[in-house]
């Protein structure tokens, strides 16, 4: 596929099943409680795409050992996998399940089953006003920041697990005599880890926000709050807010806002704290491809802020962010990035904010770069408890005739809020700074082939008690379609790992994918 076009559009004890279970049943659920039949969608506004993979490998470190005990190895891989997606009816969104069926040659390391989900849909259970919107994903993650990394989800490590998450969120919407409208919403949410309780949580709480309707500039709004969130140790985190928000579009490109009220919260350990909250945001939009976002908030436990420009060429996307959040218990990495699919989908929103669209052309574009969707990113470990997060990000996508390059470069500062000091990193190291720099360039050689390489470094360091570590990672692969349907990337690595336990892996694989 031609990367030409710059308008190109965008876990705990076996979670799989109980997480699918659970999806299936709620859209089962929401197809019997619609209030009418919607209309047949047209055929190119859903679609529905099954496939298999088989994928042959050879490593020269299966267990990612230190050098004199290495464990070479042949993986084989069997991945069947469906990809649906609807712009249409009366549920949207897109949903992508593989399933990874690994088997280990040479070695006596056990077969094992892997399962990779990512969902993103919308319901409209009463037409304009009640909808469910859920969000599901399942993927590995590293338990430690500090433990051994590795590059790939084939090859575990003890510190890789499998997490699951799973957002469930109903709102009714509407207005009042033509001039307030309401948004009644509701939340539910849970993160299970496999074979693990840290990183598992449980969230529940609602919104009510109010606002007026009018063509005006002035516009004001209500929101009232509420939000708790549970640990397996019995440890909770509660939050409640009542905020107004006043905005004022000066002209098409200018949007600005003030917000203030009252909050209460036990973040920071012991009892509530009650306090106020205040703050502003910005945002300029002089054109399609300009855009420049800016928000600052005051809180008792700390201040958060976010700053983001992103920019469009003819053929080139340039996105820079800064953001401070509050995380409550496992989020991944900044922003919730787990994998390489997580890094791109954020980088490409101002290409295609269709999220559907968007799915598409990430899973198209990491295909060409011949990078696996499910590799995991710099940034994320598992944790409990409220912690701070201070994310940047500086991402440059740049695009030929015939090939691309992207450059993506990110630092998290993780910190500890309150008393949150007694499980996984942020027990031993009050600050764990991660950073990732990845370059990854693809260029066609023909309509069919074409060639990639990618180049990865992720670092971490902590407090004067935490070990530091390095991945640094080279990857090159030829890519090229056998038939309308049947793809084959050959390819080969190499990755060295320095910390606690280092090594060097070496390992060439090859992938068959056949669409159906």
């Amino acid at each position: 596929m031609s990367l030409a076009s710059p308008e190109i559009p965008r876990a705990r004890r076996a979670p799989t099943l109980p997480l699918l279970a659970s999806l299936l049943t709620a859209l089962a659920g929401m197809s019997a409680r619609a209030q009418e039949a919607e209309p047949a969608a047209p055929a190119q506004a859903q679609s529905l795409q099954t496939r298999v993979g088989l994928s042959q490998s050879w490593t020269d470190n299966l267990r990612l050992s230190p050098s004199g005990s290495k464990d070479a190895a042949m993986v084989t891989t069997v991945t069947p996998g469906v990809t649906w997606s609807s712009r249409a009816g009366w549920l949207q969104g897109s949903l992508d399940y593989a399933l990874n069926g690994v088997a280990y040659v040479k070695t006596t390391q056990g077969s094992q089953l892997q399962n990779s989900l990512s969902a993103n849909l919308k319901a409209e259970l009463l037409r304009s006003h009640l909808f469910v919107d859920s969000q599901a994903s399942i993927g590995r993650q590293s338990q430690s920041a500090f433990g051994v990394q590795s590059t790939t989800p084939l090859i575990n490590t003890a510190n890789s697990q499998e997490v699951a998450n799973l957002t469930v969120s109903p709102y009714l919407v509407g207005s009042l005599a033509g001039r307030v409208s309401y948004e009644l919403r509701g939340s539910l949410a849970r993160v299970d880890a496999r074979g693990s309780t840290l990183g598992d949580s449980r969230t529940h709480g609602g919104t009510l926000r109010l606002s007026s309707l009018g063509g005006g500039p002035l516009s004001l709004s209500g929101l009232l709050s509420t939000q708790q969130v549970s640990y397996p140790d019995g440890r909770a985190n509660q939050n409640d807010s009542l905020t107004l928000n006043a905005s004022y579009r000066l002209d098409a490109d200018w949007n600005f806002s003030l917000t203030g009220g009252r909050e209460r919260n036990d973040y920071l350990g012991g009892s509530a704290i009650t306090g106020s909250t205040y703050g502003g945001s910005l945002n300029w939009t002089p054109s399609a491809r300009t855009s420049l976002a800016a928000d600052w908030r005051r809180h008792s436990y700390g201040d958060s802020h976010s700053l983001t420009l992103q920019q469009r060429w003819a053929r080139t996307v340039l996105v820079l962010s800064d953001t401070t959040s509050l995380n409550l218990g496992n989020s991944g990495g900044g922003g919730g990035i787990r994998t390489v699919y997580d890094q791109f989908y954020l980088l490409f929103a101002s290409l295609e904010p269709d999220p559907i669209k968007r799915d598409a052309l990430v899973r198209n574009y990491l295909q060409q770069l011949g990078l696996s969707p499910d590799a995991p990113a710099a940034g994320g470990f598992l944790s409990a408890g409220p912690s701070r997060l201070h994310s940047q990000q500086l991402s440059l996508t740049l695009q030929g005739v015939r090939g691309s390059l992207t450059f993506v470069a990110m630092r998290n500062l993780t910190s500890r809020v309150g008393s949150n000091a007694g499980q996984g990193d942020l027990a031993q190291s009050s600050l764990v700074e991660q950073r990732s720099y990845s370059l990854s360039a693809a260029h066609r050689l023909t309509p069919e082939a074409s060639l990639s390489l990618s180049l990865a470094r992720q670092e971490t360091d902590g407090d004067a008690n935490a070990p530091s570590t390095q991945l640094t990672t080279y990857s090159l692969s030829f890519n090229t379609r056998l038939a309308p349907r049947l793809s084959c990337q050959l390819g080969g690595r190499h990755s060295r790992f320095d910390g606690s336990s280092p090594y060097v892996e070496n390992a060439l694989f090859a992938n068959l994918t056949q669409q159906f």
